[in-house]
């Protein structure tokens, strides 16, 4: 379903070591550049927004980051590309629905990963 890999950044003389994840299905690529750019804003709150759903506190909840927007439904999340129609030439990916019980369990994933990634590597 998907797999890790770690990439080297360099800036100069900089470089730093940072934790990837690809999906082998390519209609899923949203759901990794989402995991990757916007699960952790303000500290992971879309799993606040999740729980409200699926715990039926709302019927639906708008998440949106700097590259995916979200809608949260209690059987289903729609993962959108923020980048669609800003420009011609910017490569965008398409929208992606998956059941809203598994994409917590993959930001749960995701979450755990990184920080013993970035604990054993001793950076942020």
């Amino acid at each position: 379903m998907y797999q890790f890999r770690t990439v080297t950044l360099k800036n100069g003389k900089q470089t730093k070591e940072v934790l990837v994840i690809e999906f082998t299905n390519p209609a899923m690529q949203i759901v990794g550049e989402f995991l990757m750019a916007d699960a952790s804003l303000l500290d992971y709150t879309v799993l606040k927004d999740i729980h409200d759903v699926l715990a039926k506190k709302v019927d639906e909840k708008q998440f949106s980051g700097n590259r995916c927007a979200l809608t949260i439904k209690e059987d289903k999340t729609v993962i959108d590309d923020l980048w669609e129609g800003l420009y011609g030439d910017l490569e965008t990916l398409p929208a992606y629905e998956m059941e809203t019980v598994q994409l917590k369990k993959l930001i749960e994933m995701w979450k755990t990963k990184k920080e013993v990634f970035y604990k054993k590597n001793n950076s942020n």
